[in-house]
C-alpha cells in the first residue's frame, strides 16, 4: 500500500501540547489511531498522540511534548508525524495548502516553542522537509531554567526536604516488606485543612450508608499537612497495607511506584488555573522528569470538558481521567441541604439577615514559598459605602491555603465581614450567597450550578496569564462580567451588570451529570476489582 498523503491545514500550541490539523488527500485514506511521533534515527521509538480525531472532514492530533514513550519529555533529537501505512515518508506525505482563485496559497505557520525547566531550556521547532512534518528537539543546559523556583528554596532548606522525602520513602519500602497488602483494604488519604474533603466525607458518609465499610477495611488518614512527625511514620504501614488509596493532591511522588492502585478526587471541581504539568515552563514547576502525579491510576473529574486538561495536567491517558463528578457536588441537588447550609450561614454571620450577601472569594498568588492574597486592591471604605446603599454584607473568604490574615478596620466591621477563619465549608457559603465574586477560582464550578450572578474581578490578568496561566481564553469563559478596577467593579454591582445569562449554558457545558449520583459512580470505582 502507498503511503498517506495530505494537506498540513495548521499547526499550533496548547501550553506543552502540539495540535496538528490535516486534511486527508481523499476520504478514509488517513485513520486518526494511525498518527505517532517517531524518533527520525529509529523508527522503532515512537509515540501515539495523546488524542486524534475526526473534524469536517480533516483529523486533528494532539501530541504532548512533554509525555514521551518513556513518560518523560521527547529526547533531543528530530522527530517526524508519521502513520502505521506502509509508505515513504514514514507512511505519511504532507503537503501545502494549493492556490486557489478565492483562496491564495498560504504556508501555515510553523511556531517554536520553548520551556524553561530546571535543567535548562526546552525548545522544540517544527519544520517541513522532503514531505514530513518534523519536530527538532534541544535542551540548552545553559539556558535560563526554573531560576525564579530555584532562588525561593535556600540550599539548606532544599537539603533537609531531600533528606526528608528520602527517609520517607526508605520507611515505606520497608513497612511494604513488613505487611502484606489487601486488595481490598481502601484508604483516604487526605491533605489539605484540618480534615477530610468534602469528596471524601461524601463517599465515606455513603460507603458507611450502603454497608460496604462492613464489607471490606476502610481507614482514613487525617491531612498530612496539619498532621504531626507521629502521623508520618505511621503512614508507611497504612500505605503498605491498602489495595486502593484515594487522594486529594499529588502527596505520594516520594514512594514511586505504587503497588496499590490511586483514584485521584482532586480538591477543585475543575480546572481555570492550570496546574501539574501543564504549568511547565513557569515558574514553580514541577519537573517533567520527575514522578510527580504519574503514580495515578484514575483521576475524576466534573465533565467531558475537564478530561483533555487534567490528562495533561497529570501526565496521564484521556482514557483514565473519568468524568465521573465529584461527589462533594452531589449536595447541591438536595434541597433540604441548600436550606440547611442556608440557615448555618446566617447563624454564623447574624449580620446577614434580611441583607443582600457578597461572597468575595478569590484564589490565591504566588510568593516565593508562600500563597498570598493582596487585599490592597479592596477600597474598605468605598466598599462599605457601597454594601449601605444597597443593603448587603460583603464576605471575605480567602483560599484556605493563604496564611496571612485578614485585617479590616473595626468601623466597617458590621457591613464587611472576615469569612476565612470562619469554621465552614465554602459551599455552605455559597448557598446564601446573593453575588459571588471571584477571579480564577474554579468555586464558580460550584455557584453556577445554583443559578446565582458571578463577577470577576482581575486586576492582574495580563500578569496572571504570563506567570500562571488559564486553559481557556478567560474573556470567553468566565460566567460573567469581568472587570478589572475596584471602581469598576462598585459600578457592576451596583447597576447590577453581571451578564447572568451566561451561568446556565456554562453549568450544562461543565458537569457530564447533573443528578446528584456521582458519589456512588465513584464508590462503584473504589470497590471495583484492581485491573491495573
Amino acid at each position: 500500500m502507498a503511503g498517506a498523503r495530505a494537506t498540513l491545514v495548521s499547526l499550533r500550541w496548547e501550553r506543552i501540547q502540539v495540535v496538528v490539523r490535516l486534511a486527508p488527500a481523499s476520504p478514509g485514506s488517513l485513520s486518526p489511531s494511525a498518527l505517532r511521533l517517531q524518533r527520525s534515527d529509529d523508527p522503532a521509538i515512537g509515540m501515539p498522540a495523546t488524542r486524534a480525531w475526526s473534524s469536517d472532514g480533516d483529523i486533528l492530533a494532539r501530541f504532548n511534548v512533554m509525555q514521551g514513550p518513556a513518560g518523560v519529555p521527547l529526547e533531543s533529537g528530530r522527530w517526524i508525524l508519521a502513520t502505521d501505512v506502509v509508505g515513504p515518508p514514514d507512511g505519511l506525505e504532507l503537503a501545502m495548502p494549493a492556490a486557489t482563485p478565492e483562496q491564495p496559497a498560504a504556508t501555515p505557520e510553523l511556531p517554536a516553542a520553548s520551556f524553561d525547566t530546571e535543567r535548562g531550556r526546552y525548545e522544540v521547532r517544527p519544520s517541513i522537509a522532503g514531505g514530513a512534518l518534523q519536530l527538532e528537539v534541544r535542551l540548552d543546559p545553559s539556558g535560563i531554567g526554573d531560576a525564579k523556583a530555584r532562588a525561593s528554596r535556600p540550599l539548606p532548606i532544599r537539603i533537609a526536604r531531600a533528606g526528608a522525602v528520602a527517609g520517607f520513602a526508605l520507611l515505606c519500602r520497608l513497612a511494604r516488606l513488613a505487611f502484606r497488602r489487601d486488595p481490598r483494604r481502601v484508604l483516604f488519604l487526605g491533605h489539605y485543612g484540618t480534615e477530610l474533603s468534602g469528596d471524601m466525607q461524601a463517599v465515606l458518609a455513603r460507603m458507611t450508608e450502603r454497608g460496604i465499610d462492613r464489607e471490606r477495611p476502610v481507614r482514613t488518614v487525617a491531612p498530612m499537612r496539619t498532621r504531626g512527625i507521629g502521623a508520618w511514620l505511621r503512614l508507611p504501614r497504612e500505605l503498605a497495607r491498602a489495595g486502593t488509596v484515594v487522594i486529594e493532591e499529588d502527596v505520594l511522588y516520594m514512594i514511586w511506584p505504587i503497588e496499590a492502585r490511586v483514584i485521584q478526587l482532586w480538591h477543585a471541581s475543575g480546572a481555570i488555573k492550570t496546574i501539574g504539568f501543564s504549568r511547565i515552563g513557569k515558574p514553580f514547576a514541577r519537573s517533567p522528569w520527575g514522578r510527580s502525579y504519574r503514580y495515578f491510576t484514575y483521576a475524576i473529574v466534573s465533565g467531558e470538558h475537564d478530561v483533555p486538561l487534567f490528562a495533561e495536567a497529570f501526565g496521564m491517558p484521556e482514557v483514565r481521567v473519568l468524568p465521573l463528578g465529584h461527589p462533594r457536588i452531589d449536595r447541591f441537588f438536595d434541597a433540604t441541604w441548600r436550606a440547611r447550609a442556608r440557615k448555618a450561614t446566617l447563624e454564623a454571620f447574624p449580620m446577614a439577615r434580611g441583607r443582600r450577601v457578597i461572597l468575595f472569594a478569590p484564589t490565591w498568588r504566588q510568593s516565593g514559598a508562600s500563597r498570598i492574597y493582596d487585599l490592597s486592591v479592596l477600597d474598605y471604605a468605598g466598599l462599605y459605602e457601597l454594601c449601605v446603599e444597597i443593603d448587603a454584607v460583603f464576605i471575605i473568604r480567602l483560599h484556605p491555603t493563604v496564611t496571612h490574615p485578614v485585617d479590616i478596620p473595626a468601623e466597617f466591621g458590621d457591613r464587611i465581614v472576615n469569612g476565612t477563619t470562619t469554621v465552614m465549608d465554602a459551599p455552605e457559603l455559597l448557598c446564601a450567597t446573593d453575588l459571588l465574586i471571584t477571579d480564577y477560582s474554579s468555586i464558580i464550578l460550584e455557584f453556577c450550578l445554583l443559578g446565582g450572578p458571578m463577577l470577576f474581578f482581575a486586576p492582574d490578568l495580563d500578569e496572571y496569564r504570563a506567570d500562571r496561566d488559564v486553559y481557556m481564553p478567560y474573556e470567553e469563559f468566565v460566567p460573567g462580567r469581568i472587570v478589572q478596577t475596584f471602581h469598576a467593579l462598585v459600578d457592576a454591582i451596583r447597576r447590577e451588570d453581571y451578564q447572568v445569562e451566561k451561568v446556565q449554558p456554562f453549568a450544562a457545558s461543565q458537569f457530564t451529570h447533573q443528578d446528584g449520583g456521582a458519589t456512588d459512580r465513584v464508590i462503584e470505582l473504589i470497590i471495583a476489582a484492581d485491573d491495573r
